[in-house]
């Protein structure tokens, strides 16, 4: 079954992909309504994401395609900072996204 990661910023990257699947994965160009990123970073640096007062925010970013594996991999790329969520995409597919945990 194919699954999809919605990523907006480092997994983005070809090279990232190859360190953290082995592989460059199939990406999209795809939007996520009703967020926006956040002033808050995680480890210090990484930009992160928050639900949007204003719903007609967005945030531009890629589809990847990936299987099972590749999702734990990227949990344990992603670190214990960040969950994984289910979301609906512009394009209409459902896709899992990373926030950041509440403290």
């Amino acid at each position: 079954m194919i699954e999809y990661l919605f990523s907006y910023g480092t997994l983005k990257d070809l090279g990232i992909q190859k360190q953290v699947f082995g592989k460059t994965l199939k990406m999209d160009n795809d939007q996520l309504p009703g967020y926006e990123l956040s002033s808050t970073r995680a480890y210090g640096q990484y930009l992160v994401i928050q639900k949007a007062f204003n719903k007609d925010k967005c945030i531009e970013g890629v589809a990847l395609e990936v299987s099972t594996q590749d999702l734990k991999q990227a949990d344990t790329y992603e670190g214990p900072e960040y969950k994984r969520i289910l979301v609906n995409l512009k394009s209409g597919k459902e896709a899992w996204v990373y926030v950041a945990k509440q403290p």
